[in-house]
């Protein structure tokens, strides 16, 4: 009987630790949620993941975000919902706040465009193997006063350390590599802030009804050809003038009737701000072709809210969009150029190595079959370096400051040749012109 008892008392003891320690265990999870909730309810929501909330609307292609203050840049692609497509380290300029004047080592806030690749700007271990330049001082930042340039994304090869740039968005090279896959020139945003506010994908901004109202005044004037009102969507002294006047008016008169017969709605719109600035993106239809096809223009209204009212400072349509304006293609194009060169250096290595050691079978396979030099043929030609080694001894050659050039079929290789031997010492600029035969580079002509 005491047994039992005992054995009673033992297990009530067991069920009341367990008890407690789910308590605990249901305090700490609790604890947890409170303060991790958006962990939590980003891997089981979906779309839950928070943006920028300088993306007011997108419509499509990507948005780069730059985070001065954790020296972040993002990447976000709009599907269905918001998608973090990239995220990285970078630096931005050694002294905090927007760019006021140049050299002042402060990287620009504001709502900028890639205009171009740079290829190769400099020492790699300081830009990297490309940069982009941004479209940097802006109308905004012209009229506010604001001055400096080459405000670039770049690369850099060697440690990358938080805020050491002179203004520049600096990242390690890999990084941008990846991130050139995303940059459609003149189209692609790169917000830059000092930094950055996170919202749910739902929030609407308290400036989109407003800059959206603008979109459509700016439309319906459009489409009714009323400059006055366009005009009236300006700030004072940014209103259309001069050759950006003809192409409006150029534009406008193909519209007689069209709205009867057609939707002319702006499309792909997407809004971005920053602050007191603002971007909206859109392509405007302004022509039906005879095969019913329509004739657009992408534009773009650059805004700036003065007195707490949105107002248009400038509009710009970029030239006609081609391959060269992704960056993924001029950055595949320079990889190519760089598999070209390395082969020519190879070649022009493995012919100097050759000609050194005396060994002219591997010498003669660095020409071409119909290579020609001082009106001697390839065997000629072998034949007569054959002699000079015979007659000479201590044979060195040394090259120096190679400079190739190389497309997809033909390259030259210049440089200064240092040749000693028993009989000669010189020092001359020689010039090797190659081709490409059967996917190997083969020397066809020799010039000193």
């Amino acid at each position: 009987m005491e047994t039992l008892l005992l054995l009673k008392t033992l297990m009530r003891l067991i069920f009341i630790m367990i008890k407690k320690v789910f308590s605990a265990y249901i305090t700490i999870l609790s604890f947890l949620l409170l303060l991790y909730p958006l962990t939590v309810s980003a891997s089981i929501s979906f779309g839950s993941e928070k943006i920028p909330d300088s993306i007011v609307s997108l419509s499509s292609g990507y948005v780069i975000v730059v985070d001065k203050q954790y020296q972040k840049i993002y990447i976000f692609h709009k599907n269905e919902t918001f998608t973090k497509v990239f995220e990285a380290l970078c630096s931005t300029g050694k002294n905090p706040g927007s760019k006021q004047v140049a050299g002042d080592a402060r990287t620009p806030n504001g709502i900028f465009f890639v205009t171009k690749i740079l290829l190769t700007p400099g020492p790699p271990e300081v830009y990297g193997s490309m940069a982009f330049p941004l479209d940097y001082p802006t109308i905004s930042d012209k009229r506010a006063g604001r001055d400096g340039n080459n405000i670039w994304i770049h690369g850099t090869t060697k440690t990358l350390l938080p805020t050491q740039s002179k203004g520049c968005v600096v990242l390690y090279d890999s990084d941008l590599k990846r991130l050139a896959n995303f940059i459609y020139f003149n189209k692609t945003p790169v917000i830059i802030s000092e930094s950055l506010k996170w919202v749910p994908q739902d929030h609407v901004s308290p400036s989109k009804n407003e800059l959206e109202r603008i979109l459509t005044s700016w439309h319906k004037a459009f489409v009714e050809k009323d400059i006055k009102t366009i005009d009236s969507l300006y700030a004072q002294g940014s209103e259309i003038k001069g050759k950006r006047r003809e192409d409006l008016n150029d534009k406008i008169k193909y519209l007689t009737n069209l709205n009867q017969h057609f939707i002319l709605q702006p499309r792909d719109i997407s809004i971005l701000q920053e602050n007191n600035n603002a971007v909206i993106i859109f392509d405007q239809i302004y022509e039906v072709n005879s095969n019913n096809s329509f004739q657009g223009f992408y534009n773009k209204l650059i805004l700036e809210k003065i007195n707490n009212k949105w107002y248009v400072t400038d509009d710009a349509t970029p030239p006609p969009a081609t391959n060269k304006n992704l960056a993924q293609v001029s950055t595949k194009q320079n990889e190519t150029k760089s598999i070209h060169k390395e082969a020519v250096r190879n070649l022009v290595n493995k012919w100097v190595t050759s000609w050194k050691s005396g060994d002219m079978k591997t010498y003669r396979s660095c020409y071409a079959s119909n290579f020609r030099s001082k009106e001697m043929n390839l065997s000629a030609w072998v034949s007569h370096k054959a002699d000079v080694r015979q007659n000479s001894s201590n044979i060195n050659i040394r090259i120096d400051n190679l400079q190739i050039s190389a497309d997809a079929n033909t390259a030259t290789a210049v440089f200064t040749q240092y040749y000693s031997s028993s009989i000669l010492n010189s020092k001359s600029k020689k010039k090797l012109e190659l081709r490409k035969i059967s996917d190997e580079w083969k020397i066809y002509r020799e010039i000193i």
